[in-house]
């Protein structure tokens, strides 16, 4: 038998007890460790103010800023053929654009870019600055003929295959339209076939050559020489700069006649366009103008107009019209030479040729066919109109060729969304509700929205089919495309910029007129002698917002232009901006931070100037000799004075913290305190685990001496038993 020695397992246990604490509080150690961030630049800090050197702090985006100002985008693409009679003529307007701040450019050599035809080039040139630039206007100053700025011919044999092969004015497959100069992103001949604008049944990919999303606003002055076209470019001049002035502007006229008689079963009420305009006039222009309802109707009985609007006949259409109204819709049947409803002729070339409106020229908008094909013929109702001299129209919105709508309205089309209706419902309310005032957006955004509407994006219809196709290819618009339609007599803006503006500051203000009434989109252009030229658009509301740059002393020459307002002129000089930010408050929380959860601190400034950049919070735990820090800051657009810090979770210890805030003028200050403190105790998981090392230490110990003792007591037997053998 093996003899045991009770003294070496003593002395075993022994050292085993003396390494257990050594081990576990290494254990311990690896356990509950963690990382603290440590700056590659080190930034010794004290409680006491510091001068502080900028360049350790990130620069301010100076260049950025500048460049919205030095270098700002072309908004608006004026295309002419390539002679110089016509370059000339549209001179005075691209100059009154760039005035009021809508940076425009003449283009005329559009032979430059890749194309098969004259139209394809033209349509490249605009993407080419779309792409490049912030194109949203594109006017066509030329006739639709092949020598001048041609239209594109589609694919679209809507008569054809729903019309019994109705005959319409030209090709009875090919049909024209500028929304090829709108849309930039369909590929309009995806299959190079030659047939453009196919339907997906039509392309051999099976695909829709039309992407149907405008990226620009397109309106044509339809002018054949440089006479028709300088009538129309005066005309808007002074629409724009030096208006007539008159109750006019706050008119609107509204006709709807019987687009046609009962066709039982299936219609038993017949068509009444009255249904249309009256729904118009109380959804949409009751709010905003006075109008006059003019109705001829079938079984449709039509709501009497409250004061002081007025009510009359069909037949009067040409008097009324010449009486003078800022804005028009017609709801009927058409030709290239009249407005007319199932009974006969309204309005004639005629009457339109004579048009004595003089000086209160109208936005047009005619729900009918056929009553602007501008490129077969001039003597059409749409050209007639826009070429006035001084009269007529200032923008005319037709058809090129038929448009659609469907009979037994009410049944089948009870909320106007279909065709026809539905453009016309979409574009008032685009032009009221949505106060796009200005033509060519109203036009292209009730488009869009028509497209993107319940009734096409569900199965009930789709833009696969011709007709639907038909409809939205065909409503063209005849004017400039930028203008702002009045609804209300014009007045001078109030001044929004009497009080100290400074260097680098954020303007933040509503545009009004001197009635206090809102300006929706209103756009403020800015210039200086040193070539800083910059436009900050409202927003619905009036509301716009922008920052100058970090140049004081500087004269800044301002022109507000807007939705009903006359052109107004202000200036203001920039401050210098030598004072500080000033730190308010701070505070965290929790206020008793633990290791389990994130610290949340909350950091208030004031800058009554240029306004804060930014703030920067620092957290050490060694008086700084490192630290970790974090960063807030306000975009160009933005000026807050309330900054949330999220920091990581911290380690146990005693932290200190600092603030440094700089604003816009790049004046920096540092805020210490010695309150600027907090502590984040030991979790109380770290005393359980000291608590239980003691306990298990002394059970481990008391457990040894029992098994001493117990083979001490056991060697005593044998040694006994060995003395007995």
């Amino acid at each position: 038998m093996v003899k045991f020695s009770s003294k070496k397992f003593f002395y075993f246990s022994i050292i085993i007890l003396s390494f257990l604490p050594i081990i576990t509080f290494g254990l311990f150690s690896v356990l509950s460790s963690s990382t603290f961030l440590n700056s590659s630049k080190i930034i010794k800090l004290s409680n006491i103010d510091l001068d502080i050197d900028n360049s350790m702090l990130p620069e301010i985006d100076y260049d950025t800023l500048n460049d919205v100002w030095y270098d700002s985008k072309i908004e608006m693409l004026i295309i002419t053929p390539n002679r110089t009679d016509f370059i000339d003529a549209v001179k005075p307007l691209r100059d009154w654009k760039n005035q009021k701040g809508v940076k425009t450019i003449i283009l005329s050599n559009f032979s430059l870019y890749e194309g098969v035809d004259d139209a394809e080039k033209i349509r490249n040139m605009i993407k080419s600055y779309y792409e490049n630039e912030n194109i949203q206007w594109v006017l066509l100053a030329g006739d639709a003929q092949d020598d001048l700025i041609p239209i594109r011919k589609v694919y679209n044999p809507d008569t054809k295959i729903f019309a019994n092969n109705f005959r319409e004015l030209g090709n009875q497959d090919y049909k024209p339209t500028d929304f090829y100069y709108a849309d930039l992103t369909g590929t309009w001949d995806n299959d190079n076939d030659g047939k453009w604008g196919e339907a997906p049944q039509n392309n051999s990919n099976n695909l829709d050559e039309i992407s149907w999303i405008p990226e620009v606003y397109v309106g044509r002055l339809p002018a054949s020489d440089v006479n028709e076209l300088e009538i129309m470019i005066n005309k808007t001049l002074k629409y724009e700069i030096n208006p007539n002035i008159g109750d006019w502007m706050t008119r609107m006229l509204l006709a709807g006649g019987i687009s046609n008689y009962a066709d039982l079963p299936d219609d038993p009420d017949g068509e009444d366009e009255a249904r249309l305009t009256e729904f118009i006039w109380k959804n949409y222009v009751l709010n905003e103008m006075n109008f006059t309802h003019l109705t001829r109707t079938y079984k449709f009985t039509p709501e009497t107009p409250p004061l002081p609007n007025n009510e009359g006949s069909l037949t009067s259409f040409r008097n009324k019209f010449n009486e003078g109204y800022s804005t028009v819709l017609f709801a009927g049947h058409g030709a290239f030479d009249q407005l007319a409803d199932s009974r006969g002729g309204v309005y004639y070339n005629n009457d339109a040729n004579s048009a004595s409106n003089f000086l209160m020229p109208s936005l047009f908008y005619a729900d009918a066919c056929t009553t602007a094909p501008y490129d077969i013929n001039d003597n059409n109702l749409g050209e007639i109109l826009i070429k006035k001299d001084q009269s007529g129209a200032i923008g005319f919105i037709g058809g090129l060729r038929v448009t659609w709508y469907f009979s037994a309205d009410l049944n089948f089309d009870p909320n106007f969304e279909k065709i026809n209706r539905g453009n016309a419902k979409l574009f008032w309310k685009e032009f009221f509700q949505e106060k796009k005032f200005q033509q060519g957006r109203a036009l292209y955004d009730s488009k869009l929205a028509y497209i993107n509407s319940e009734y096409i994006t569900s199965e009930s219809s789709s833009m696969d089919l011709e007709y639907q196709r038909k409809n939205i290819l065909t409503y063209s618009l005849l004017g400039d495309p930028e203008v702002d339609i009045y609804t209300k007599k014009p007045k001078f803006a109030l001044n929004s910029f009497t009080n100290p503006i400074y260097e680098g500051q954020l303007i933040s203000t509503t545009i009004k007129d001197i009635d206090g009434r809102i300006v929706p989109y209103a756009r403020v252009h800015l210039r200086t002698l040193d070539g800083k030229y910059r436009t900050a658009y409202a927003d619905i509301d009036g509301n716009v917002k922008f920052r100058v740059p970090t140049q004081a002393n500087e004269v800044y020459n301002i022109t507000i232009t807007g939705h009903n307002l006359i052109p107004s002129y202000f200036n203001f000089t920039v401050l210098s901006d030598n004072d500080k930010p000033e730190l308010l408050g701070v505070s965290y929380t929790p206020k008793n931070p633990s290791t389990v959860k994130k610290i949340h601190f909350d950091i208030e400034l004031q800058d009554n100037a240029s306004g804060i950049e930014s703030v920067l919070l620092f957290i050490s735990n060694n008086n700084f000799e490192n630290y970790s820090f974090y960063r807030i800051s306000n975009e160009f657009q933005e000026n807050e004075n309330n900054f949330i810090f999220s920091l990581d979770k911290l380690k146990p210890g005693d932290f200190s913290y600092s603030v440094i805030a700089r604003d816009y003028a790049n004046n920096t200050k540092m805020f210490n305190s010695e309150n600027f403190k907090f502590t984040i105790a030991k979790p109380i998981v770290d005393y359980i685990f000291a608590i239980s090392l003691i306990l298990i230490i002394g059970v481990v110990g008391i457990s040894v001496f029992i098994v001493y003792k117990g083979i001490q007591k056991y060697s005593d037997i044998i040694r006994k038993m060995e003395d007995n053998l």
